[in-house]
């Protein structure tokens, strides 16, 4: 008997304990709902006031601002690149006149000069064809910067060791006669080498007189 009482006891005593612990854990589960609803309730209220008052009209006008001024620019682009495009066609025009300007001036001032059989020794008619090459070129009143270039020669009657002396000799009687009496004072560049002969003796017997514009 005395050991029923007991059994009883505490089986009683349990379910009361599982009882009252229950009764706290709902009571917390329904605190913790009623918190959490408070503040979706919280959340909602913040969200829809912020939906409310904001204002977007100055973000969108400055956006419109800009998009003017991006407009604005790719035109401006695109006039500077239409003219850089004209400036560089006519630069290319004015190198090309250029080019041709100075291949006209090379090419219309130059001179022969003849000689006779044997002689270094300038005509009459050889002064006269210098002069006329030193008026042409000062009545082209070119800018340019030119040098002036001699090829002296000789015909195939004489050895090789007096036609050397005598194509040297040309071209030191007409380099005389440019600097001292015509006044040449651009460099002059002689050449006295001689590859070929011209069927022609006659031919051969001069001095070619031409320019080169320096770079």
């Amino acid at each position: 008997m005395k050991n029923t009482i007991s059994f009883k006891s505490w089986a009683i005593l349990f379910g009361g304990a599982m009882f009252f612990t229950s009764c706290i854990n709902s009571k917390e589960a329904y605190d913790k709902s009623k918190l959490s609803g408070f503040v979706a309730n919280q959340t909602t209220d913040l969200i829809a006031k912020n939906q409310k008052t904001t204002d977007n009209s100055g973000i969108e006008k400055k956006l419109s601002e800009v998009e003017t001024r991006v407009n604005a620019l790719d035109a401006n682009n695109e006039k500077a690149a239409k003219l850089v495009a004209e400036l560089e066609k006519k630069m290319d025009d004015l190198e090309t006149l250029e080019k041709e300007s100075k291949a006209e001036f090379e090419r219309s001032n130059n001179a022969v000069v003849f000689f006779e059989l044997g002689s270094a020794k300038l005509t009459t008619s050889g002064m006269q064809e210098l002069y006329r090459w030193k008026s042409a070129l000062d009545k082209s009143k070119s800018s340019y910067s030119y040098s002036v270039n001699l090829f002296a020669s000789a015909d195939k009657t004489g050895n090789a060791k007096v036609n050397d002396k005598l194509r040297a000799k040309r071209a030191d009687a007409v380099k005389n006669f440019l600097v001292n009496v015509l006044g040449v004072t651009a460099p002059i560049q002689v050449t006295t080498t001689q590859p070929t002969f011209s069927k022609e003796n006659t031919v051969d017997r001069r001095v070619m007189v031409s320019i080169t514009i320096n770079n």
